[in-house]
């Protein structure tokens, strides 16, 4: 499946404009400042830019500004250093499988079926959950090795 570059998950993105977690913080802002400056090639879903609007301006104690968050997808979306992969029809239904077959949730096994579909072996996330599903490495930036 290898291909394309990995995928920065969503936690990955909202961690880049959380305060109250510091380290992640940085962790973050090192791993996207290094795709801004074309040291670093990374994916990311239409899916995680979604999940990621609606966490920081919804689901956190000090929302974003919409503006700041349309002009952060603005700029993934209009710059060559992110491959932006989507999905359609058929991937949703991939993803129904996948849920089922690995018994993880829809929104994981939707992320899962854009990943394989858009040949993408690799997803950096805190996240285990993706994992089930064979093929498909986790890289957790913020676990020391």
């Amino acid at each position: 499946m290898t291909g394309s570059p990995p995928l920065i998950d969503t936690n990955i993105l909202v961690y880049l404009f959380d305060a109250d977690a510091p380290e992640k913080r940085r962790i973050s802002k090192d791993l996207l400042t290094a795709c801004w400056r074309s040291e670093a090639r990374y994916s990311v879903s239409v899916q995680n830019l979604a999940e990621f609007s609606v966490v920081v301006t919804e689901k956190v104690e000090n929302p974003m500004p919409v503006e700041d968050v349309k002009r952060f997808i603005r700029d993934i979306l209009g710059f060559d250093g992110w491959n932006v992969v989507g999905y359609g029809g058929e991937t949703i239904l991939r993803a129904q499988e996948i849920r089922d077959r690995h018994r993880i949730h829809f929104w994981d096994a939707l992320l899962a079926a854009t990943m394989i579909e858009s040949r993408i072996d690799t997803v950096i996330s805190e996240d285990a959950h993706l994992l089930r599903v064979p093929g498909i490495t986790v890289t957790n930036p913020y676990r020391e090795e």
